[in-house]
């Protein structure tokens, strides 16, 4: 488990370059960080993607700007994929152009280069997840498109691609121990689940696929991600916008879903998405945005049985129209899209009530259109 313990200091990101009067933050390569994770958000309507490094925990405050951010891109990004379970590079999908771009991230400075290759879908895609050498598409005409990275340098769609799905996937997450893959879809209501071959990347249904969820899924989580829980339960956390609450499941040992007690879980307001940690074990805590309300709110989770139980003092307020959240793997930091203000609030989050309180500075400028947030290990 990594463990993040200084304060984050971040800087306005909009004119932030190597070349700009503002200062990025420029590591050394010889401190002997535990690691130099980084966040990335895609920015819709200004054609670039925004970084922060998260450098640290040993050396103090040490965070900022990525120098270059923005990157800009080819097409407009409404999509990112990559993190821990494909370190060293990004995939952007464009919904617009119908392209899936690779870019690859400096292991010291995260710093994006590319396109390493681009590819043309042929259908919509509205999500991507990536499960080592293969990435998953959601596809607004419906199904789960899967391809193949070939060393780095191009992808090939596999044989049996597009997979069956429920009606309107919208969201898709993969784990490993064993491969899985999940896909919330916004019109059958429902989670779909497949179990991932290792060397081919086809989909299988898994037993009892599919889920039933809360109306209008609109998000989907895997927690924790890499492997199975070995303190308590592994969880599918899905934000429901239509039916105002999230639906918890407890992951089997061959990926099937089960409800936890209590589920789903109510909000005040529609939910857009889940934040927690997706590495560190046990999970104590998630963090739902509520768009419409201008709030997060939070719960602290059973590590036993998954179930959900709202914080004292929750929920939070947030900036203006909340649309995405990702919480750091150390679990002392959240990070939340504002959509309506195109900034990105961060909050640091006490470890004894799990309340939010911002940094200082927050929020910060994003990019014009902001819409999908990714954590990304990038490892040493």
């Amino acid at each position: 488990m990594k463990i993040r313990l200084g304060f984050l200091l971040l800087t306005a990101l909009m004119s932030f370059g190597c070349g700009s009067s503002e200062t990025c933050f420029t590591p050394n390569p010889n401190d002997s960080y535990i690691d130099r994770d980084a966040i990335f958000v895609a920015n819709t309507g200004s054609n670039s993607i925004s970084a922060f490094q998260l450098a640290g925990p040993m050396k103090g405050p040490a965070a900022g700007g990525v120098c270059g951010t923005p990157f800009p891109v080819g097409a407009a990004p409404s999509a990112l994929g990559g993190g821990l379970l494909f370190p060293g590079g990004l995939l952007v999908a464009s919904q617009s152009q119908k392209t899936v771009s690779m870019y690859s991230v400096d292991f010291l400075t995260s710093a994006l280069t590319g396109p390493v290759f681009t590819i043309t879908t042929r259908y919509t895609p509205l999500a991507v997840a990536v499960l080592q050498g293969f990435f998953y598409l959601a596809n607004a005409e419906g199904g789960i498109s899967a391809y193949q990275i070939m060393n780095g340098t191009g992808a090939t769609e596999i044989a049996g691609s597009p997979f069956a799905s429920g009606s309107g996937p919208v969201a898709l997450v993969g784990g490993l121990e064993p491969p899985v893959l999940y896909v919330a879809n916004s019109r059958s209501n429902n989670i779909s689940g497949y179990s991932v071959n290792g060397n081919t990347g086809a989909l299988t249904p898994l037993n009892g696929s599919p889920y039933t969820a809360g109306q209008g899924p609109a998000s989907i989580i895997l927690t924790p991600a890499p492997a199975l829980n070995i303190l308590g339960a592994r969880l599918v956390m899905v934000a429901n916008k239509l039916s105002n609450n999230v639906s918890v499941f407890s992951v089997a040992g061959d990926g099937s879903l089960s409800p936890v007690p209590g589920s789903p879980f109510a909000v005040d307001g529609a939910p857009s998405s889940v934040g927690v940690t997706t590495t560190g074990m046990p999970m104590t805590f998630a963090y739902v945005t509520i768009p419409a309300l201008n709030e997060i709110a939070g719960f602290s989770i059973d590590a036993a049985s998954g179930t959900l139980t709202p914080l004292a003092g929750s929920p939070f307020p947030a900036g203006q129209g909340p649309s995405a959240t990702v919480e750091s793997d150390g679990g002392y930091f959240l990070y939340v899209v504002n959509a309506g203000s195109s900034t990105l609030s961060v909050y640091s989050i006490d470890q004894t009530s799990w309340a939010l309180t911002p940094v200082s500075g927050s929020p910060f400028a994003l990019g014009q259109s902001p819409s999908a947030i990714l954590y990304c290990d990038v490892p040493k």
